[in-house]
């Protein structure tokens, strides 16, 4: 369990909300992370009982991570990290605070900070009521990890000096899913897609057979189509996520977002599970003329580098060609705000996945794969003989599923997923899946 503090909430460090005032970003582009208030008035105290003389205290205190929030670097690389601090009584004044200190610490994904290696931060600039600091950072080996800067005052006329405060991209703690995500490029990640049926047949086998065959092929990343939420099962993604933990000792976790619902009772909708570290997540409302439609993404930190891993599902009526494009181009658009929009890092490479309800030389699919949009069909382009057909798995005629990849890793083997009855006649869904390696 990861400590949010290394330090009490007493003299040195208020704990409530901190206000102050600070300038819009780093000298970078702004991460878009949210900030303190305008600052409020600064209490002292006369604590000198013995000396007979003031001591100042540090009564409003606020830090960070500033920027980036996550960033893909190959071995070797360096790229320069931003945080910023705010203390009552010493930030204020331009230039740097005297006795103030900063450092810059990075160690493997879901570690301890006590065990992370530390690098001294140098001032960079004034901003607002804020000094910012920076500070490298490098990537000696691809994996994934996490990193964040901690602050201290020196100097015995400052209350409680001397002790350090880890500060992430969400302000001064660092509980999990707070710290910045450094994904260094040279491994290996296996994501699948797969429409879950909703809670049909005999889900508890189905989802069973699906994680028994997860497990076994050590995926990362999962998405999934028609995530249903039905007693007795609950979530039939969060319920997928806690049998892949069991099965694997990893921490799967999953996103949800409901579209609708499914023959109007029971909760239906798109899902993401991964055992990966996640930097954000967001969803976005599709065009339809139906039910609704959503797209659901993640960005992840893997071993080839920050991902958008997004899990959509179009409409399915043959009228409805028209929506399936123009859902393509909102998926298109969000996701590519997400990769390289002018407020993301850079080097984040994406992957859309899901039911498109729609055959690969259609329009809602040329979207992405013509006209510049950059594009690559996994199955198309590893198996170019093989048309694939997803649906229906019992009898398949046409390919309605899809893994596409754009940007950073290069498509490996890819595979055809759940084609056959998991027992007797059974499948685990009415839609067979894929899943792709990417390098």
């Amino acid at each position: 369990m990861r400590a949010p503090l290394l330090l009490s909430c007493s003299l040195l460090f208020a704990c409530g909300p901190v206000p102050a005032t600070v300038d819009a970003g780093p000298t970078l582009p702004d991460a878009s992370v949210t900030l303190h208030p305008d600052a409020g008035p600064v209490a002292t105290v006369d604590a000198g009982v013995d000396a007979g003389l003031p001591l100042r205290t540090l009564s409003d205190f606020w830090a960070n991570t500033q920027w980036p929030p996550y960033l893909t670097l190959a071995v070797n690389e360096h790229a320069t990290i931003y945080g910023q601090v705010y203390v009552a009584g010493g930030t204020e004044a331009l230039g740097a605070m005297a006795d103030l200190e900063a450092e810059l610490g990075y160690g493997a994904a879901g570690s301890e900070p006590s065990t992370w290696a530390w690098t001294a931060a140098t001032f960079n600039t004034q901003k607002g009521n804020n000094d910012e600091f920076k500070a490298e950072l490098g990537a000696p080996t691809s994996g994934v990890f996490e990193y964040a800067f901690r602050y201290r005052v020196r100097g015995a006329s400052w209350a409680g000096h001397g002790e350090w405060l880890l500060a992430g991209v969400k302000g001064p703690t660092l509980l999990a899913g707070e710290a910045g995500l450094l994904a260094v490029k040279g491994g290996r990640v296996r994501v699948d897609t797969q429409n879950l049926m909703c809670v049909r047949d005999d889900p508890a086998a189905r989802l069973e057979a699906l994680a028994v065959r997860w497990a076994a092929m050590n995926v990362d990343v999962i998405t999934v189509q028609e995530v249903c939420d039905e007693a007795p099962l609950g979530n039939t993604a969060a319920l997928l996520a806690q049998k892949l933990a069991q099965r694997t000792g990893r921490p799967w976790r999953h996103l949800y977002e409901q579209t609708h619902l499914a023959n109007n009772t029971t909760p239906e909708g798109l899902g993401v599970l991964t055992a990966l570290p996640i930097a954000a997540s967001a969803t976005t409302l599709l065009p339809t003329q139906e039910f609704p439609r959503r797209a659901l993404l993640a960005v992840l930190a893997t071993p080839v580098g920050m991902l958008v891993a997004c899990s959509t599902h179009f409409s399915f009526r043959p009228e409805d060609a028209a929506f399936r494009e123009q859902q393509a181009q909102a998926v298109l658009a969000f996701v590519g705000d997400w990769q390289s929009g002018s407020a993301r890092p850079p080097g984040t490479a994406a992957l859309i996945a899901g039911d498109f309800n729609t055959t690969p030389l259609t329009p809602p699919v040329q979207v992405f794969t013509q006209g510049g949009a950059g594009f690559v069909d996994a199955w198309a382009s590893t198996h170019p003989q093989d048309p694939g057909f997803s649906y229906p798995s019992s009898a398949p005629t046409e390919r309605i599923d899809y893994l596409l990849v754009r940007g950073g890793p290069t498509v490996g083997t890819t595979t055809h997923e759940f084609t056959a009855p998991y027992t007797g006649t059974s499948y685990v869904s009415d839609h067979s899946g894929f899943g792709v390696e990417l390098q």
